[in-house]
């Protein structure tokens, strides 16, 4: 099932110059929602403005989307979805675990965590950030925590539940050291997750 941002993208594929109202009436979602998709979208270059539509209504005029043309060239989360789907295909779950391990090693680059928590932190962060992540660590009591404010293949995760672990992986791999998800709010736009970070956890505590 298509998410609700590929969904629009795909609207404004196919009906190119529609207002904010119009595409919330085919998607039917709120229009504050279709909205907030388009922000963004415009912020990533994918969609801009192509008119205003003034027909006669009081205020301000509804304006009217398009798709950049290299927004109507790619297709990157489809192809991703489809090699995702035929990789996991019929595999059991720990060959499916070492499969997203892999993965994660290379998507983490030539690592080597070394030194204290906080500056393997650090530096775990800053790769994070390379990758979009939009990744921040804090010091807690218990144990520190990374949070994940945006995450790049939020589109996919619908279909693919399994990148949540995907994260889970690379987080270790980059800090050198044991780590649990405790939150996940993957069904937002964006995305947003935090990690418990060296501190082994019971999945009651995590619910």
């Amino acid at each position: 099932m298509k998410s609700t941002r590929q969904r629009l993208l795909d609207l404004i594929r196919n009906k190119p110059g529609a207002t904010a109202a119009e595409l919330s009436r085919a998607l039917q979602v709120t229009q504050a929602n279709v909205r907030h998709h388009l922000s963004h979208m415009i912020e990533e270059g994918l969609v801009i403005t192509t008119g205003q539509d003034r027909r006669g209504r009081r205020g301000r005029p509804a304006r009217r989307f398009s798709l950049m043309a290299l927004a109507l060239q790619d297709n990157f989360d489809l192809l991703s979805s489809a090699l995702l789907t035929t990789s996991l295909e019929d595999l059991p779950p720990d060959a499916e675990a070492r499969y997203l391990q892999r993965v994660a090693s290379h998507l983490a680059g030539e690592v080597s965590p070394r030194g204290p928590l906080a500056q393997r932190l650090v530096q775990a962060t800053e790769q994070l950030n390379t990758l979009g992540y939009q990744a921040r660590w804090e010091a807690h009591a218990d144990a520190p925590r990374m949070f994940f404010e945006h995450c790049p293949f939020a589109d996919l995760r619908p279909e693919h539940p399994e990148l949540c672990r995907l994260d889970t992986y690379l987080v270790e791999i980059l800090v050198g050291d044991s780590v649990t998800q405790i939150e996940s709010k993957a069904h937002l736009a964006d995305g947003f997750c935090v990690f418990l970070i060296g501190k082994i956890i019971s999945s009651s505590e995590t619910s």
